[in-house]
């Protein structure tokens, strides 16, 4: 995993010791008999469901515990006020051991839940949500509990059903996309349909130069879940990742339920080889796709398996792979990273999480599945069809009713930047590009793109066909680098870099901004875009967007 950026706490250290100092209590392992717990500190709850991260220390128990305890273990009980994920980090070495169990008012305590260890942390465990009056226990070596902090997470907000489903047609798109072996994109969720929070993000998305391998997971959670409860599991994972981990995204590039259904990961688009941090050592040209569930001792759903196997099988035929093949990648060390930094290895072209590092993920049960895995894939990319289809381009005309929305063809497909093609018609354009997919530019979207460049301009390749908003107010093509926006009744616009991404972050054209009415432009010491409901400025010195 990469070096973690400094996480942006929700609650400082000295909060959480004077809020919390009175209210644990801890005994040997052996001989825990429910301690009496103090009410949670004002300063530490929470209102249910407005999202954030608590992070509650837990003391040094060396003092309570006879020396040589036949156990050497403690049980530290904290008293918890919402949320419904846990994960225990650490400030010194991680034990050998942590676990985890609930006691729910007016209930037994729950099951002990062991949590996986990996770098230092653990992975996550769902729990549903806790009421007031919940207590969690930690079970973990005594001498391990000064340096110890229980994070309880709460996934935030459920998903805005106006962005999601805006989302969810952009996706949409992209499941027409076949690329040159005839697969198709599987159905995927998008990060809206979840409910990602996109200020979390520490950082934009890194982007490798191309795809040479597959890596699989598991979350390491019971696999308890709903299919109700599956976009706050996944909000659940991003804020730990992000807020407690201090990663700059979900670490994982897809995520796949027991349902089957597949959900966009990191941020940077789904068809790009966005480097995640899934695998220390080597995130960068490789794909992580993670299974929802712990599989050290259960096996995953068939569904769950079909779905893996077709996200892998779709990234593998975009970049020409071969599902039995070979990968040789060169690790960049740090974390859990099996390899040092600078040493090249070959490995399977689809690999599990262990091969590439110091763990047991995907679980024993699941790296068992890993030949079916393949098989799967293999079948998916040997069943496509690989003659008489005709390229890129051509499947893609077919599968959107080209003469319908495009009309005839004006000019024999070509060449484009980067080993790219790109093929014109009547009403608008295909490009295609093995990082970026295949897509149509349409429109008075097409005569902006020609306008400033094609894809050698700022704009880059089209990564989504042009979409129609709802209610027709207007229409959007999103680029590699920047969009174009255009109002219904108004001119086409682009915007680019910096300012897209703050007009982004507060909310596109749905923002008190609105639509774009103006090109992007120089102004004296940056970059500048005017909009209906007012103007952004970008300063190169420092890098940052203001509003004016």
């Amino acid at each position: 995993m990469p070096s973690p950026t400094p996480s942006r706490a929700t609650l400082s250290r000295r909060a959480a010791l004077a809020g919390a100092g009175g209210a644990l209590a801890a005994v040997a392992g052996s001989t825990f008999a429910g301690p009496a717990v103090a009410a949670v500190p004002a300063q530490l709850r929470r209102v249910p469901g407005a999202g954030g991260v608590t992070s509650l220390p837990l003391p040094s128990v060396r003092s309570l515990l006879a020396a040589g305890s036949p156990t050497d273990l403690a049980v530290v009980s904290l008293p918890v006020d919402g949320g419904s994920m846990l994960g225990v980090t650490f400030t010194g070495p991680a034990p050998a051991s942590v676990a985890v169990r609930v006691t729910r008012p007016g209930t037994a305590p729950g099951a002990w839940v062991p949590l996986a260890l990996e770098d230092g942390t653990t992975d996550p465990v769902w729990t549903g949500a806790l009421a007031p009056g919940t207590v969690v226990d930690v079970r973990l070596p005594r001498q391990s509990a000064a340096g110890a902090r229980l994070a309880v997470v709460d996934p935030g907000p459920d998903a805005d059903p106006v962005a999601a489903t805006r989302a969810a047609q952009t996706l949409s798109t992209t499941a027409a996309t076949t690329t040159a072996a005839g697969v198709g994109a599987p159905a995927v969720r998008s990060r809206a349909e979840w409910g990602a929070d996109e200020s979390l993000r520490l950082a934009d998305p890194e982007v490798a130069d191309t795809l040479h391998a597959a890596v699989v997971h598991h979350t390491a959670d019971g696999g308890s879940y709903s299919r109700a409860e599956v976009p706050a599991v996944i909000r659940g994972m991003y804020r730990y990742h992000t807020q407690t981990l201090g990663w700059n995204d979900l670490g994982y590039n897809f995520v796949v339920d027991r349902f089957g259904q597949v959900w966009e990961g990191r941020a940077g688009g789904v068809t790009r080889p966005v480097v995640g941090a899934h695998a220390g050592g080597f995130n960068s040209g490789t794909v992580g796709v993670s299974m929802m569930g712990d599989f050290s001792s259960v096996a995953p759903t068939s569904e769950c398996l079909a779905s893996v196997a077709a996200v892998i099988a779709w990234k593998f035929a975009l970049h020409d792979l071969d599902a039995r093949g070979r990968a040789v990648l060169t690790s960049a060390g740090g974390g859990t990273a099996r390899y040092a930094a600078g040493r090249t290895v070959e490995v399977a072209a689809i690999s599990a999480h262990r091969d590439l590092g110091f763990t047991a993920c995907p679980g024993d049960v699941g790296y068992g599945r890993m030949g079916e895995v393949r098989d799967r894939v293999a079948a998916l990319l040997g069943s496509a069809p690989r003659s008489g289809g005709g390229s890129a381009v051509a499947r893609k005309y077919a599968a959107v009713d080209g003469p319908t929305l495009l009309g005839a063809p004006t000019s024999e497909e070509g060449e484009a930047l980067r080993g790219g093609r790109f093929r014109h018609y009547e009403r608008g354009s295909i490009y295609h590009h093995p990082d970026t997919g295949t897509h149509v530019v349409r429109g008075s979207h097409r005569e902006k793109y020609a306008a400033v460049g094609w894809e050698w301009s700022a704009l880059g390749f089209p990564t989504e066909d042009t979409t129609d908003l709802p209610a027709l107010v207007g229409s959007f093509t999103h680029f590699e680098h920047g969009s174009v926006y255009r109002r219904s009744g108004s001119a086409p616009h682009v915007v680019l870099g910096a300012i897209r991404g703050a007009w982004a972050a507060q909310g596109w054209e749905r923002s008190r901004f609105g639509f774009p009415v103006s090109d992007e432009y120089d102004v004296p010491g940056g970059r500048a875009g005017d909009f209906e409901g007012g103007g952004m400025r970008w300063n190169a010195s420092t890098g940052r967007v203001r509003e004016v």
